[in-house]
């Protein structure tokens, strides 16, 4: 799994593609993680690009990879909280990739994402989100396990109507196919599993394990069939 999220190589590439991106453009990306999405980014394009994420442990991977393939240069990683980061700069492109809870808790991660992160952005300047939503209203007892109000996400056109209500236009949409979920739940699933194989004596990994496997059981049994995620390309249409 080389995302954090249900995204395919093939649609990291063709996402990279469509920001038609340069040598003099400048990029950040919010909850990056491992940076592995803004790493083929920079490598595709060679624009300048900034990487934030909470984890010390994810920054560190991040920044281990940008130096291993020469793009230290190009690629910073930093342990930011965005709330709070100092933005010098306004940017071409600002991507935020399953983490708009970074900028709130529940229903209000998304909009204030929205609202915070355009304010980052040049003029027509373009932001990338990727955000789940509900393909169908949600059981009560999926509801329940996941512990999220119904209002933290939309329908994938209300993801879409939220941010053209924040003076934002959607230029590009696409969903994420139900091999790319099964995909990334799997190999949580896999991870999880073969690690408490590796020491079955980690009291860490079997609870981890034992955590795993209910929510990839309620995976198939609810959030297969209820959950989206989407991917969407907003350009700032105001200066």
């Amino acid at each position: 799994m080389l995302f954090n999220s249900p995204l395919s190589l093939e649609k990291a590439h063709r996402l990279i593609e469509i920001l038609n991106l340069h040598t003099d453009s400048h990029v950040i990306d919010i909850g990056c993680g491992e940076g592995e999405f803004l790493l083929r980014l920079a490598s595709a394009t060679g624009a300048h690009c900034l990487g934030l994420d909470i984890s010390e442990t994810c920054i560190a991977a991040a920044n281990a990879k940008a130096e291993a393939l020469g793009l230290a240069d190009r690629v910073k990683f930093e342990v930011a909280d965005a709330n709070v980061y100092p933005i010098a700069t306004q940017y071409d492109v600002a991507i935020c990739m399953g983490s708009t809870h970074a900028f709130g808790e529940g229903d209000a991660g998304y909009p204030a994402a929205l609202t915070q992160m355009q304010q980052w952005l040049k003029p027509q300047g373009q932001l990338l989100i990727g955000e789940g939503y509900w393909k169908q209203p949600p059981a009560q007892a999926y509801l329940d396990f996941i512990g999220e109000p119904i209002g933290i996400y939309y329908d994938h056109q209300g993801n879409m109507s939220v941010a053209e209500s924040h003076g934002l236009a959607t230029v590009y949409a696409a969903t994420s196919n139900q091999d790319e979920w099964d995909h990334f739940e799997g190999c949580f699933r896999l991870k999880a599993e073969r690690a408490v194989l590796a020491n079955p004596e980690d009291d860490k990994a079997r609870q981890k394990r034992d955590a795993v496997r209910e929510w990839n059981s309620f995976y198939h049994q609810y959030g297969r069939d209820t959950m989206g995620f989407g991917f969407y390309l907003f350009i700032k249409d105001k200066g």
